[in-house]
């Protein structure tokens, strides 16, 4: 990245915003998922590969950030990680971490440890949520923002509340026209994945990963495209 972003280095390198690369990282990153939810491509260099173009993605990024007022850098970039990874497993890093969880088998309890820190982050930073769907980026599909929000609501043992909620949104005349019956069973879907610990979003993409691999429709099927 110095050589590329160097006076005498790339001039196209030397155009790239953040704004500009966004594109670029969401392509890399569906790069990434489409090698994991393909099997054939499994114990092959395709993914160290694609890994290695997403972690690219991460260095421009942090290199532009040398270049901004403050500076930042990929240093930068790892000590937040480290420091947030420190503060929500305090069983691991913390102080008393023998004492920090009844059972250290537990994903379930980890799972609320973890929330339960990120709660206490945000009210310390003013911005306390309230909302099922605050802090989830908007752009997340569907499915995926439906499962997080099913896993907020059941770990705070108010997944009931959150389904009344849905109810009241489809219960329109028009809810045939918008689809809201549809969604409301795909809702449905996203309570029984989350209940697995099941990402939709991955599960239907890998299906569709296996039917493209095998051939979704047998070759002299006339309405093969």
């Amino acid at each position: 990245m110095e050589a590329l972003r160097a006076p005498d280095g790339d001039a196209w390198t030397h155009r790239q915003t953040h704004a500009s690369l966004a594109r670029y990282l969401l392509e890399e990153t569906h790069e990434v998922l489409e090698v994991i939810d393909t099997p054939a491509a499994h114990g092959s260099t395709a993914l160290t590969d694609e890994l290695g173009d997403l972690l690219f993605q991460i260095l421009f990024h942090a290199r532009i950030g040398q270049d901004e007022d403050p500076a930042w850098d990929v240093d930068d970039v790892a000590r937040s990680f480290i420091a947030k990874m420190e503060r929500r497993n305090p069983h691991i890093f913390g102080e008393d971490r023998d004492r920090a969880l009844h059972d250290r088998a537990d994903v379930d309890e980890i799972i609320a440890q973890w929330h339960a820190v990120k709660a206490a982050e945000q009210e310390a930073s003013g911005g306390r949520r309230t909302g099922w769907f605050d802090s989830i980026p908007a752009g997340l599909p569907s499915l995926q923002t439906a499962a997080k929000a099913v896993h907020r609501a059941r770990s705070a043992g108010r997944l009931e509340e959150l389904l009344e909620s849905a109810d009241h949104q489809v219960d329109t005349e028009d809810r045939e026209d918008w689809g809201g019956d549809i969604g409301r069973a795909l809702l449905d879907v996203g309570v029984a994945a989350e209940a697995r610990d099941i990402d939709p979003e991955s599960a239907l993409r890998s299906l569709l990963a296996r039917m493209r691999a095998q051939g979704a429709a047998p070759a002299d099927d006339p309405r093969s495209l």
